[in-house]
């Protein structure tokens, strides 16, 4: 499930006042009201839709509760009825925002109100443990802070619901990697992570983003690229040689650089890690594999990184070719590889 909310807020840096805000310009009144009255559009609109396709999977699931345990079924909904209930109480605070007789003093009590409806929010959907939810609330918690305009807590908002998805994502039980891109962008556009970071591969329902990985963004030879606090730049090592296949075909390795780059000798990782656990980097056909420790914190025990240092590391011996390829073909992927695993891994896949 996505968070247009996400999207919405950040396109608002297109606007000149916003953008100023960004760069840490001084901005005078008249420009800014303009772009506080996009911003309520923003929070009223998107929740809106949001609110009304909810409203409508309620219809569907009340003429299915009929049908089986319509009791049982309303008593699971009402932490999540609350919840939709708190992000309206708060949309509706921002509604009176832009009316023309209200004092400065009314707009600040009124944004503190709605404020105060979504943050009742973001404590039943951590009730929940529903990260989706938590991470909306935060968003909107965000547009708040924006209105006042407070830009520090606005990263630090949208900083909160980046770090509760990818936490999801590398170690939940789900993949909001739609939603984790969403508020990505988000964060980028106000500057809560650096421009560097790139958007995450969205994988196939039920599958990894790829092999081994839970959450996975693409590598280019030569460039850096930042994911959930790890920046790598990975380089091709210069010493790759034709490979034999087991059934004695030798593919040259201009033709196995097309098919898998990973294949070849090895690479060269330049890591850098801002993390505060360690991690350990492993090479596979498709990726470099960046495995964070596991709840019994265990981690494998060749190319370490400890929190805040860089090192280059020089990976070989990934998979064979015909794990993978055959005669330059892909063979069918293994359902085992495509599975969601639950080690929280990171793959940087080679481009």
């Amino acid at each position: 499930m996505a968070i247009e909310l996400a999207i919405a807020l950040g396109a608002l840096v297109a606007r000149t006042a916003v953008a100023q805000l960004v760069a840490g310009q001084a901005m005078d009144n008249a420009a800014w009201a303009g772009a506080a009255s996009q911003v309520v559009d923003v929070l009223v609109s998107t929740a809106t839709r949001q609110e009304s396709g909810l409203q409508q999977l309620g219809q569907g699931f009340e003429v299915l509760g009929r049908k089986i345990d319509a009791v049982g079924k309303q008593v699971g909904d009402i932490p999540g009825r609350e919840f939709e209930e708190y992000m309206a109480a708060g949309r509706r605070y921002v509604r009176d925002l832009p009316d023309t007789w209200r004092s400065a003093r009314d707009r600040r009590g009124l944004i503190q109100d709605a404020r105060r409806e979504f943050v009742h929010a973001y404590g039943i959907a951590e009730h929940m443990r529903s990260p989706h939810r938590q991470a909306l609330a935060d968003v909107a918690i965000a547009g708040c802070w924006l209105w006042v305009p407070s830009l520090p807590d606005v990263r630090k908002t949208i900083g909160a619901a980046r770090q509760i998805l990818e936490t999801e994502l590398l170690r939940g039980s789900t993949l909001p990697t739609k939603s984790y891109a969403d508020v990505l962008y988000l964060c980028r556009s106000y500057g809560e992570q650096p421009r560097t970071a790139v958007d995450p591969i969205l994988p196939a329902p039920g599958q990894a983003p790829t092999p081994f990985a839970r959450l996975a963004v693409r590598a280019p030879y030569g460039r850096w690229v930042t994911c959930a606090g790890i920046d790598v730049r990975i380089d091709a090592l210069t010493d790759a040689v034709e490979e034999p296949t087991p059934s004695g075909l030798v593919i040259p390795s201009t033709a196995l650089e097309k098919i898998a780059p990973a294949l070849r000798r090895g690479v060269r990782v330049q890591v850098r890690n801002n993390r505060a656990d360690w991690i350990a980097l492993r090479l596979s056909s498709h990726a470099v594999l960046a495995n964070l420790p596991t709840t019994a914190n265990t981690l494998q025990a060749t190319n370490r990184v400890r929190p805040g240092t860089t090192e280059t590391l020089d990976l070989t011996a990934p998979p064979t070719l015909t794990s993978t390829y055959q005669f330059g073909n892909p063979l069918i992927a293994n359902p085992l590889l495509t599975a969601i695993p639950k080690a929280p891994v990171i793959g940087f896949v080679l481009d």
